[in-house]
Formats: C-alpha cells, sequence, structure tokens
C-alpha cells in the first residue's frame, strides 16, 4: 500500500480540482486546426488529396475560416465546438478569420490566418519586394491629420515606412488598421486627440506591422481593443489612455520586443493591460495605472523578459494576473517579474466590469495562477479583500501547476483573508523570503515553504484554491454583478503629455527591449500614501470566507474543510487505535508516519489496510465507501456549479 501513497495523493489532488480534462487530439485520421484567440494552431497544415481539416475553437470568442480564393468556408464556431472541410483538389488555400484579420492595401491578409496544403503543392514565399528591412531611423516624412489627410486611416494607407503620422487635437470616429511597418502615429495632445468608437466598432488601431509605435492619445468605447498590436516585432505604446475598450484596453498578442509605458486603461471587462502569448516576450509594463477593470493586467502564457513593474493597480476585480490557458499556444506561463508595483483596493464589486475568470481572481493584488519560475518582489500590496498575493493552479482543458517561484520582499497589508497565499493541487515548489506581512495560507508560509530551507510540496492545498472555484460558480450561475459596456467610472482627461509633445524625438519601434534605459530595471517597494487607512480582515474560519457567498464557502466546505477534518480528526483517532493495538513497533512507526505526513489519504489508508481491529469487508465499506461518496459530492458540485 504504502508504494502508492505518492500516486494517490497526485490522482486525489487533481480529483479536488475537478478531475482535468484531456486535450482533443486528431487521432481519427482528421487534421485538426485549432482557433485560439487571434491565431490558427498550427498556422500551416499539410493533407492529402480528400483530405479533412477540423476547426476546434479552443478560445473563449468566435472565430470563423474563409478562403481567400472563395473556395470554401466555415460559418462563426462557439468556443468548444468544430467544422470540417474536406479538400479534394490538390492546391494551397490561404484563409483567415473574418473578425481577427485585416487586409493591407495590397489585398494580404494580416492577423489571424492560415494555410492548408493539399497534396504536393508547395506553400507560396512571400516575394521579397513585400519584405521590409528593420530599420529604426524615422523616414523625415511628417503625415498631418487632418490638414493633409482628413482621416487618420488616411494618412495611415498613404504612409512610408518611418514616416511620422502627427494627430491635430479632435474626436476621430474610425477604426484604424496599421499594415505599414515602422511608423510612429502621435497626437498633439493626448487629452484632446480622441478616437471615438462610439460603443460600436471593434479595434481603435490593430496594428499588425512590426516595428509601431502608438503616443500621446485617448482612445474610448470600442467593443474589442483600443489600442492592439498583433503577431508583431517591436511595438511601443507611449502615454496612451484607454477608456471602455470592452475586451482589452491596451494590448499585445503572439508579438515580441516590446513597451507598454505613461499610459492609463480603465473600463474592460477583461484586462486593462495585456500581453498574450509570447516566449521569450521581452517586454515591458512600466509606469502605467489601471483602475475599474476586471484584470488590471492579464498575461496569458506570456514568458521570458517580461516585467510587469512600477505601477498602480486599483479598483480593478483583481490587480496583476499572469496566466496559463489553454485557449492560446505557448504554455504555461514562466519567468515573469512583477517588482515595485502598488496594487490597493482590487475586488471592486460594483464598478469594474469582469467575466468568469476574472471573477475567479477577485479581490487579490497579485495572481500567479499556473505560473513556474517567476518572480515577485519589492510590491506594496494594501487592502486586497482576498489576498495580497496568491499562487494558484489553474484548471483549463487542462491543469496547470504553478511551481518554481519565488515571492521576497513584498510589503502586505490589509488583506481580508490571508496576506500571502499558496494553493495546489501539485503546487511544486514555490517559496517565501523576506515578505512583511501578518497571516498566510497556509500557516506560517515563509519556514514551511522558505527559499533557503523547507520548501513542502502542496499536492492538495485546497485552503486557497476552492475560492476561485466557488467563484467560477458564482459567474457561471449570474451571482455577479454586471456592467454593461460604458458603465464603468470615467477618468478626468488630465493626464501627462508626451514630453516634447508634437516634437518630441520621434523613434519608431525597433530594438525596444533592448534600448530601455537599465535605471528603469531598478524596482524599489513604493511608499505607503500617508492617512491610508488598512482595512480590517473578512470574518473567516480556518481559510474560508464567511461572507464570500453560498459557492465559496460550499466549494470551502466540502474540498477544504471535510478533507481537513478527515485529515485531524481521522490522524488523531488513527494513532489512538494503533497505539493501542498489539502491532510491533516498526509497522506503528511506518503507519504513525503515514497518519502524520500524508494529509487526507494517510487516514483513508490507514483505514483500508491499517486497522486490523475490525474486518477486511468493513474496513473496505468504511474507507472505499466514504472516499466514494465525498467523490460523488465533490464532482456532482462541480456539474451543479458549471464548472465541469
Amino acid at each position: 500500500m504504502l508504494p502508492l501513497m505518492p500516486k494517490i495523493l497526485r490522482w486525489g489532488g487533481a480529483l479536488l480540482f475537478a478531475l482535468a480534462l484531456a486535450a482533443c487530439g486528431g487521432d481519427d485520421g482528421v487534421t485538426e486546426v485549432v482557433m485560439m484567440d487571434n491565431t490558427f494552431n498550427p498556422s500551416v497544415v499539410h493533407v492529402e488529396v480528400g483530405g479533412t481539416v477540423r476547426f476546434v475553437n479552443h478560445g473563449r470568442v468566435p472565430h470563423d475560416a474563409i478562403d481567400t480564393g472563395g473556395a470554401w468556408s466555415i460559418d462563426l464556431i462557439q468556443p468548444d465546438e468544430s467544422a470540417e472541410v474536406t479538400f479534394n483538389s490538390e492546391g494551397t488555400y490561404d484563409f483567415f478569420c473574418s473578425l481577427h484579420s485585416t487586409e493591407d492595401a495590397d489585398g494580404k491578409r494580416q492577423g489571424m490566418v492560415g494555410t492548408v496544403v493539399v497534396g504536393d503543392a508547395a506553400t507560396g514565399q512571400p516575394e521579397a519586394a513585400l519584405e521590409t528591412p528593420a530599420e529604426g531611423d524615422w523616414s523625415g516624412t511628417i503625415r498631418h491629420v487632418p490638414d493633409d489627410y482628413p482621416t487618420i486611416q488616411s494618412a495611415v494607407d498613404a504612409a512610408e515606412p518611418g514616416d511620422l503620422i502627427l494627430i491635430q487635437p479632435g474626436v476621430y470616429k474610425e477604426s484604424v488598421s496599421v499594415t505599414t511597418p515602422r511608423l510612429v502615429i502621435r497626437g498633439v495632445d493626448r487629452n484632446t486627440v480622441i478616437i471615438d468608437g462610439e460603443y460600436t466598432r471593434e479595434n481603435g488601431f490593430l496594428v499588425t506591422a512590426d516595428g509601431v509605435a502608438i503616443e500621446n492619445m485617448t482612445a474610448i468605447g470600442f467593443t474589442g481593443n483600443n489600442f492592439f498590436w498583433n503577431g508583431v516585432t517591436g511595438y511601443r505604446g507611449s502615454y496612451l489612455t484607454s477608456i471602455d475598450g470592452w475586451i482589452y484596453g491596451i494590448y499585445a498578442f503572439d508579438s515580441t520586443d516590446g513597451l507598454f509605458e505613461h499610459s492609463y486603461a480603465s473600463g474592460s471587462w477583461d484586462a486593462g493591460f495585456y500581453i498574450g502569448q509570447c516566449d521569450p516576450c521581452n517586454a515591458m509594463v512600466t509606469d502605467v495605472l489601471a483602475e475599474y477593470n476586471g484584470l488590471g493586467y492579464s498575461g496569458t502564457n506570456s514568458s521570458g523578459n517580461i516585467y510587469i513593474v512600477n505601477s498602480e493597480w486599483r479598483h480593478n476585480i483583481a490587480g496583476i494576473v499572469p496566466n496559463t490557458l489553454d485557449s492560446e499556444a505557448l504554455p504555461p506561463v514562466s519567468r515573469v517579474t512583477v517588482a515595485g508595483n502598488y496594487a490597493h483596493h482590487n475586488g471592486e464589486k460594483e464598478k469594474a466590469p469582469t467575466g468568469t475568470l476574472e471573477w475567479a481572481s477577485y479581490g487579490n493584488g497579485i495572481v500567479l495562477a499556473g505560473a513556474r519560475d517567476s518572480l515577485v518582489y519589492n510590491n506594496l500590496l494594501v487592502n486586497n479583500p482576498n489576498a495580497g498575493i496568491q499562487i494558484v493552479s489553474m484548471l483549463d482543458k487542462n491543469l496547470w501547476p504553478s511551481g518554481g517561484n519565488i515571492i521576497r520582499d513584498n510589503v502586505i497589508l490589509g488583506s481580508g483573508r490571508a496576506d500571502l497565499m499558496l494553493g495546489g493541487p501539485v503546487e511544486q515548489g514555490s517559496c517565501f523570503e523576506g515578505n512583511e506581512f501578518e497571516s498566510s495560507l497556509p500557516w506560517n508560509i515563509e519556514v514551511f515553504h522558505s527559499c533557503d530551507g523547507i520548501r513542502l510540496p502542496l499536492v492538495a492545498g485546497m485552503a486557497t484554491s476552492h475560492d476561485p472555484l466557488g467563484r467560477i460558480a458564482q459567474a457561471k450561475h449570474g451571482q455577479v454583478p454586471k456592467l454593461a459596456h460604458g458603465e464603468a467610472p470615467k477618468p478626468d482627461l488630465s493626464f501627462p503629455n508626451l514630453p516634447g509633445g508634437a516634437d518630441a524625438p520621434v523613434r519608431p519601434a525597433v530594438d525596444v527591449f533592448a534600448s530601455i534605459d537599465q535605471s528603469r530595471f531598478v524596482f524599489e517597494t513604493p511608499q505607503l500614501p500617508n492617512g491610508t487607512e488598512i482595512a480590517g480582515r473578512r470574518p473567516t474560519f480556518l481559510g474560508v470566507g464567511l461572507d464570500g457567498g453560498f459557492w465559496p464557502v460550499w466549494f470551502g466546505f466540502i474540498v477544504w474543510l471535510i478533507p481537513l477534518a478527515v485529515y485531524v480528526l481521522g490522524g488523531v483517532w488513527g494513532l489512538i487505535n494503533l497505539w493501542g493495538s498489539d502491532r510491533g513497533i516498526v509497522a506503528k512507526v511506518i503507519w504513525t508516519l503515514v497518519l502524520v505526513l500524508l494529509p487526507f489519504f494517510g487516514a483513508l489508508a490507514y483505514v483500508i489496510a491499517g486497522n486490523k481491529n475490525t474486518t477486511a469487508g468493513r474496513r473496505m465499506a468504511y474507507g472505499f465507501g466514504g472516499l466514494g461518496v465525498w467523490l460523488v459530492v465533490v464532482v456532482a458540485s462541480l456539474l451543479i456549479g458549471k464548472i465541469l
């Protein structure tokens, strides 16, 4: 029995977090293309004549696929649905998603595009004339809007690589698609150059060309994203104001070598600032303010040389959330640095829009969700009603454990449940040292999960992780305040302008990360503002917040308090039973270690195999019967809660 305990623990831990679902495969002879949010994966597939391609939407929004030559198309596919196309003729078929791609002046599609190669047809190569050398110099040409060009789009369409688009004050009711590389698009005044989506247009700026910088302007009310770079190398957003970009405010996807700086974002149900699907990202978010968003920052599967630093995150559902999801490529998220930030008063219920996964992060300053090998240090976390810093595993199509993260030298005050939280299942060795805090889950976290000493694994660890499960169930049942697009509070348009304004140096976004001043990589803990009142603790019982609503309390009861009671009470009963028996000293010592060191499953193992004071039939009935009833309740709760 004992050699099986590690496996049983791993299996049980996974069951505690909802029986991770297997990823879809293509074992039926059909070639699969996964539709992720903004990409097809793989983007190029080869099939024989008569072969079939199945398009499966693993994203969170609908996608379609349309052949550029008009030979075939599939209508919008909702998340978790699929459609198939059979190819009976040899050839190369380029296709695109009509919602997440754009067409340049030459008719070439950018963004969410792909190719099916049928038979022996060769994949077409881009013409050399379409390739542009990656030069970083300004061309010297200024294109004035509206003096020379009536709209921003007309100026962008006329521009050559390296030009400056200079925009005078005004309200511009348009969406802008940028397919020319190395442009600098600049407003003369950040607060009076306004791109207006009128709550009907999808994207303010959609950039699919390398090296484009956007500066010194405001975007309001787009139904998708206000500022969006997709699939580029080199991007920069400086002195931008994003208000009510409904999905994301300032957003880079499948892009590397970037910088978001001196900017503001509010009113996005997903995230104010977002960098997704890159490794290495070579990117920095610095000196920004995010408020009244689902998440202040979200970074899904964005790893390697990525810095979220020296910024303020307040009044969001949650502050900073690097995370892993199966809906994007390159999981898991790893090697992220979060430092020098002031994250406070997150957990805004009434004024911040939110989605399901965003609500699962409710009330935290910083969350590492399925994150690995990341560094969180010198941050100030104040008055977040759940936790200052929380590390949990992430359940999507698969279960993504966190592990190897270092949490050090942070100051955490006024957290509602606990200042520091570490949760499983199967968390693999994150550590804590030098933090200023008062409470933690698990208890005494810097002793039992230290960076230089003991570092216990969390095989189950549901003291922390039950709450996100319960909040997902709340969101699925509509028990979350819902704001419509545009209902979040609006800021005063009095933000600092780009130094130099219209006459500032023109810098296309080339070699962005390498050119960041090294002094900006120094991160000191922010000072607590004078007069800040520190919040008190929420009512809790052994880590379960009693005021969180039915679902978080219920999941706390069934996946944390019941296993804890079995561990403690069952362990005490087992030790009394064991040492009162006539078993040998070696068996007593071994079973004592099992009961003490193996939470929950140690007591079950003793009931089934170690208790010699009753019959084998009763041992099996008590042990497996009790475990079976508990598992039925857990799975039923996950199904009724719409988590599975």
